[in-house]
C-alpha cells in the first residue's frame, strides 16, 4: 500500500470514519430490512447510531475549524496593537500615492501613512556578507520546557518535522559587510518559542509577555528565543513580473496567505559544508535550492549568478514572531512569466503525493503583479490590494514589498 493512502487510511480512522461508516451501513440496513426484524428497539438503536455519525462529524468540523484558528491562536493578527507596543523604529508605508481603485478599498485608517511590525535593521546594497558560525546548540529556557506540550499542541493542525536550523546569535554591519554571527537550534525550538509568541499557557501567560514585554524588542544578542533565520525573496521574469505565491492550509503559520516569491528558513542541508559548517557558499546555494524547491526555477533558469554583493538586499526582523531575523533578496529570472508558470504547474503535477508538494512548495497558486505596479497597490500590515482585489499576507511578507519597492527605487531597478 502506498504511503499517502496509507495516511488518508489512518487520518479516516482518527476522525471517527471507521465509527460513521459501520452506522450508515447499520442505519441502511435498518431501513431495508425494518418491516422483518421485530427483536430490536429500532428507534433507541437508531438513535445511538446517529449518535456515533454526528461524533463522527463533529470531530471532522473541529478540525476544519482549529485549523482555520489556529495561527491567530499561535501568533497575534493586532498589528497596530503590536506597533504600539515597542519604540523601535518599525517599517512605515504611504498609501495616499497609489491607485485610487486600490485606494477605495482600503479601510479609512490605513490610507496614510502605515506601521508594519517588521524592523529593517540594515540595507544590504552592495553589501558582502561574513558568517561567523559555531556548532554550539542553542538550549530552551526553562521556563518554556516546563511549558513545552502545551506550547507544541498549539501547532496540532500544522504539517511539522523537526530539523536542524542555524541561529543567528548576533549581527553588526561594518565598512559594506554584514557579519552573522551564527549557532544551531532546531525547528521544533522555534514551534515552541518564535512561532508561538501569543499563545496563552494555561496560567494566561505567553511568551512575549515573558520575554518581548516591550518597549524594546531586545537585541539578537540578548534575546532567548530560538531564532533561526529565514529569507523572504522576490523573483523577476524577463518580461517584468514579480511573483507571489499563495500558502498553503498546513503550514506552521501564514496558512492561506500570499507569500513573496520565496520564504523559507535556512536549511541546514544545503547550506552546511562537509565539515558542519555555515560558510557564505552555503548561505548562498541554500537561496538556490529553495527558489528551485519552491518556484521551479533552476540556477541556470536565473538572469545572472547569485551573489550577494548583487542580490541581497536588507537584512530586517519580523516583530511578529519576536524579532526574528531574516534576509530578503531580489533576482531576476531569464525565463518569462508563461514560461515559469509552465514549468511550476507541471513539476507540482508530477508530485501525485500530497506530502511531497508540501514538503517542497509553500503552496500551488500564483499571482503576477508588474514590477512597474509596485507602488500603485495598497500595502496593509495583513494584506495588499492590487486592482481592487484584496490579497491576504503576512506583515512580513507585506514589510518586504516596501522594502522592495524602497530598493528599486534607490537603485533605479
Amino acid at each position: 500500500m502506498k504511503k499517502g493512502a496509507k495516511k488518508f487510511i489512518y487520518n479516516f480512522i482518527k476522525c471517527e470514519g471507521i465509527t460513521a461508516t459501520i452506522a450508515g451501513i447499520v442505519i441502511l440496513i435498518i431501513f431495508l430490512r425494518r418491516s422483518s426484524v421485530t427483536i430490536i428497539d429500532w428507534t433507541m438503536f437508531t438513535t445511538i447510531v446517529v449518535a456515533l455519525l454526528l461524533s463522527g462529524l463533529s470531530k471532522i468540523i473541529q478540525a476544519f475549524i482549529m485549523n482555520k484558528l489556529e495561527d491567530s491562536v499561535k501568533l497575534t493578527e493586532n498589528y497596530d496593537q503590536l506597533t504600539q507596543k515597542y519604540t523601535n523604529k518599525m517599517i512605515t508605508y504611504d498609501n495616499s500615492r497609489v491607485s485610487q481603485d486600490n485606494l477605495r478599498k482600503c479601510p479609512p485608517k490605513y490610507k496614510q501613512e502605515i506601521r508594519i511590525p517588521v524592523i529593517c535593521e540594515y540595507e544590504l546594497e552592495q553589501c558582502e556578507i561574513e558568517i561567523e558560525d559555531s556548532t554550539a546548540q542553542y538550549e530552551l529556557p526553562d521556563i518554556i520546557k516546563e511549558h513545552f506540550d502545551e506550547l507544541f499542541a498549539a501547532h496540532s493542525r500544522s504539517k511539522i518535522y523537526n530539523q536542524l536550523n542555524i541561529r543567528v546569535d548576533d549581527w553588526e554591519y561594518k565598512n559594506k559587510k554584514l557579519i552573522i554571527k551564527t549557532s544551531r537550534t532546531t525547528y521544533f525550538d522555534s514551534l515552541v518559542t518564535n512561532r508561538a509568541m501569543d499563545f496563552q499557557w494555561h496560567n494566561g501567560l505567553t511568551i512575549r509577555e515573558q520575554f518581548e514585554y516591550g518597549p524594546f524588542i531586545h537585541t539578537l544578542k540578548e534575546s532567548c528565543l530560538s531564532n533561526h533565520i529565514g529569507f523572504n525573496g522576490f523573483v523577476e521574469s524577463s518580461d517584468g513580473y514579480i511573483v507571489f505565491v499563495k500558502r498553503g492550509n498546513r503550514l506552521s503559520i501564514g496558512k492561506g496567505t500570499y507569500g513573496d516569491s520565496v520564504g523559507a528558513s535556512l536549511k541546514t542541508k544545503y547550506a552546511l559544508d562537509r565539515s558542519g559548517k555555515l560558510t557564505e557558499n552555503g548561505l548562498i546555494e541554500a537561496i538556490l535550492s529553495e527558489i528551485t524547491n519552491e518556484l521551479k526555477i533552476q540556477r541556470e533558469e536565473l538572469e545572472e549568478e547569485f551573489s550577494d554583493r548583487k542580490h541581497l538586499i536588507a537584512a530586517y526582523r519580523d516583530i511578529v514572531e519576536g524579532g526574528k531575523p531574516q534576509l530578503l533578496f531580489y533576482i531576476r529570472s531569464s525565463l518569462p512569466k508563461e514560461r515559469i508558470e509552465q514549468n511550476f504547474f507541471a513539476e507540482v503535477k508530477k508530485s501525485s503525493k500530497i506530502h511531497q508538494r508540501e514538503l517542497l512548495e509553500d503552496g500551488k497558486k500564483l499571482l503576477w503583479i508588474p514590477k512597474t505596479e509596485l507602488d500603485h497597490i495598497c500595502i496593509l500590515p495583513n494584506m495588499i490590494i492590487y486592482q481592487g482585489k484584496t490579497y491576504r499576507m503576512m506583515p512580513s511578507a507585506a514589510a518586504s514589498i516596501v522594502m522592495l519597492i524602497e530598493y528599486l527605487k534607490n537603485s533605479g531597478g
